[in-house]
């Protein structure tokens, strides 16, 4: 029974402290807000400019899958090449080893929690404040404080668990192979982390471990080895949805790590005995021999592997890319096609998710106009090549429509049943509204399409007139498309309906003079009934489509 209760605290201290890393990372994310992904956007073909932006951001948000899978991500949606999602992927590496350090400096003294608590009392407050700033502060200081209050709970655990013989002898029966309870500790720490998905965790455990007693510090800096390629296993899973390039940047993560394993176990021996060497000139004491020199020196050994691995293999990038095409072989162009470009389901706050459905619902309002920009051109060109090339576009745009709409609506779902406030939900719906009147207005399109098809088939032809008025619908479509991105791309505070109640009001009036037109030529002996009938659905269509740009208009309103 012991057992089992002492089993179940450590997993509640794990808990605590995932949730404490899970408060930091999202409430830094709040704070920066898109700035995270600018930075990674922005790296031009620099390879160093690559790996401190990778550095940087996973030093502040102490979460090196995070960066990963944004690296994964943002290649996926064609933002980055695969060669600039290396050097980000390098410098994630390092930028995570920045925990180890501040553990290792604040030490395991038992008084972490004496430190966490007033921490707690200071910032607790700032969870209830109205302003959205010192709210995220006060979510990331009190992450901050949970995350040193778990680490002394977990050293409390073990401490009190060595009395145990049964994990004693569990631990010390794989300490006795020489080089083979190196590679067997390597194991143990892929395992470990691609079970708990966090490297954070295992490296702090292992910490723990070293620092009282149970494991010696070789075989902990093994452990480090085997941890840092059980993290690659989060950036491969979410690559299962990514294409080819977005998986190729998930793999060259994973051989990166194994590489580096590699090297380090031909000079693992001499390797150990450098990381001894700084450390006692920093610390004054040997790692090897005394345990409360153990803490820093694995966060001088997880830096300094990562570090050189990085050195060695930089430049070696395009090396990599070539292997990583080798393995993943590509099917095809449906195999590189990418859809959406902000919003990725593995990395967001909850906060940040709606200026990411923005971005994308802004790329699926012109993707909306391009498609409806063929219409006019589909409607006179007489060359049987371009005009099959022309459908053919307007065809393939409805179903890129129809596809990004879909895992925009999917992703928006998911959060929806996430930790949002009662506007946040509120604010999830109309989004959501938005994107299907987007994905109502390409099935429009293709509607009318459709029907100018049918007529070149049918071998019907619209008079001067007929097409005359079908352009002044048209140009007015063309600027209700104009103003419903302009509102899209504002800050929805700013936006006004005037305009696009203006021009809603111009499209329904022209709509009802064209069709009162129409019936009074219709008597006429010369007037092409044939034709007729699909320019009246050609009108109507128009104004059907205008009725769903102003829908969007107004759903942007309600989410002032």
């Amino acid at each position: 029974m012991i057992y089992l209760i002492d089993f179940l605290s450590l997993v509640g201290a794990i808990g605590l402290f995932l949730f404490g890393m899970k408060l930091m990372s999202e409430s830094l994310q709040k704070i920066a807000g898109n700035k995270l992904r600018a930075i990674l956007s922005y790296i031009a073909s620099s390879k160093i400019k690559a790996v401190f932006s990778g550095l940087i951001i996973t030093a502040l948000v102490q979460a090196s899958t995070v960066v990963t899978v944004m690296a994964v991500s943002f290649v996926h949606a064609g933002i980055i090449s695969l060669t600039e999602s290396v050097g980000i992927i390098m410098g994630a590496t390092i930028g995570t080893t920045i925990k180890a350090w501040l553990i290792a400096a604040i030490g395991f003294n038992g008084q972490m929690g004496m430190i966490a608590l007033p921490v707690i009392g200071i910032t607790f407050p700032l969870l209830f404040s109205k302003n959205y700033t010192r709210k995220s502060w006060g979510g990331f200081f009190f992450g901050f404080a949970l995350l040193f209050l778990s680490l002394d709970f977990l050293n409390f655990l073990f401490t009190g668990m060595r009395t145990s013989p049964v994990l004693i002898n569990f631990l010390s029966g794989f300490s006795g192979f020489g080089f083979g309870s190196v590679l067997l500790y390597i194991l143990a720490g892929m395992v470990l982390t691609a079970l708990i998905q966090s490297s954070s965790v295992t490296v702090t455990l292992t910490i723990v471990m070293c620092s009282n007693g149970w494991i010696p510090f070789e075989l902990g800096a093994a452990m480090i080895l085997g941890e840092n390629i059980g993290t690659t296993i989060t950036a491969n899973i979410a690559a299962l949805v990514a294409n080819v390039q977005g998986k190729r940047a998930a793999l060259i993560h994973t051989i990166i790590k194994v590489i580096g394993m590699i090297w380090m176990l031909i000079v693992f021996k001499w390797f150990i005995l450098g990381t001894d060497f700084i450390t006692s000139n920093i610390l004054g004491h040997s790692p090897l021999t005394e345990v409360k020199a153990m803490p820093l020196g694995l966060a001088v050994f997880h830096t300094l592997f990562n570090v050189v691995n990085t050195i060695l293999l930089i430049g070696f990038i395009p090396w990599l890319v070539k292997l990583s095409e080798k393995i993943i072989r590509s099917k095809g162009k449906p195999d590189e096609a990418h859809s959406l470009k902000f919003i990725n389901s593995t990395f967001s706050s909850s906060e940040l998710v709606f200026n990411e459905a923005k971005n994308e619902i802004v790329i699926l309002a012109k993707k909306g106009r391009k498609q409806f920009d063929r219409i006019p051109e589909l409607l006179v060109e007489k060359n049987e090549k371009e005009y099959q090339l022309l459908y053919q576009t307007i065809t393939e745009q409805e179903e890129e429509i129809d596809k990004s709409e879909e895992e925009i609506n999917t992703y928006l779902s998911q959060v929806y049943h996430g930790e949002l406030s009662i506007t946040g939900q509120q604010k999830v719906k109309s989004m959501q509204r938005i994107a299907k009147e987007l994905e109502n207005i390409g099935d429009s399109v293709y509607h009318m399409a459709k029907r100018i098809n049918w007529k070149n088939e049918m071998k019907v032809w619209f008079t001067q007139d007929q097409r005359d008025n079908l352009k002044k619908v048209y140009d007015l479509m063309f600027s209700a498309f104009d103003v419903l991105i302009a509102n899209l791309e504002k800050d929805y505070d700013k936006v006004s309906l005037d305009k696009a109640q203006m021009l809603e009001l111009q499209i329904n009036k022209l709509r009802n003079d064209l069709i009162k037109e129409h019936f009074q030529k219709a008597t006429l002996p010369d007037y092409n009934n044939k034709s007729s009938v699909i320019y009246i659905d050609l009108i109507s269509s128009s104004e059907n489509l205008a009725d769903h740009i102003f829908n969007i208009n107004e759903a942007i309103s309600g989410l002032k």
